[in-house]
C-alpha cells in the first residue's frame, strides 16, 4: 500500500436548507481515512457516511448519523476498509446553513 496521503475537498459550500449528497470516493486502494464536516447556520437534519462495494448500491454506514442540531461540526474515523466507495449525505429537516467537508487518508486515492 502507498504512503500517498490524501486531503480532498467532498462538498464546498453545500446549501443545508435542501439535501445534500457528496460525489462517491473510491477507496479501493485506501487503508483507512477521516471525514470532517462543518457547517454555519442553523440547519436541522442528518449527517451520515454511506458505503458501497459496486459504487450503485449505498448502503448507511453502521453508527454514523448524527443530528446536527446545537452543533457545528461533525467528524468520523475510519480505519477498516472493506468497501470501494464512500459518500457524506445530509437529509434536511428545517432551517438553513453552509456545509463544508472533507476527506482524508491514506493510501491511493481515485476519485
Amino acid at each position: 500500500m502507498s504512503e500517498t496521503i490524501y486531503n480532498i475537498p467532498i462538498v464546498t459550500n453545500g446549501d443545508m436548507s435542501g439535501n445534500i449528497t457528496s460525489s462517491a470516493i473510491d477507496l479501493s486502494k485506501t487503508d483507512g481515512y477521516s471525514v470532517d464536516a462543518q457547517w454555519t447556520g442553523s440547519p436541522v437534519g442528518t449527517l451520515k457516511l454511506q458505503v458501497s462495494r459496486d459504487g450503485i448500491n449505498f448502503y448507511d454506514y453502521p453508527s454514523s448519523s448524527i443530528s446536527t442540531s446545537g452543533i457545528s461540526s461533525a467528524f468520523w474515523e475510519i480505519t477498516t476498509v472493506n468497501y470501494s466507495k464512500v459518500q457524506l449525505v445530509y437529509t434536511a429537516s428545517t432551517g438553513s446553513g453552509t456545509l463544508n467537508a472533507g476527506i482524508l487518508g491514506k493510501g491511493d486515492l481515485l476519485a
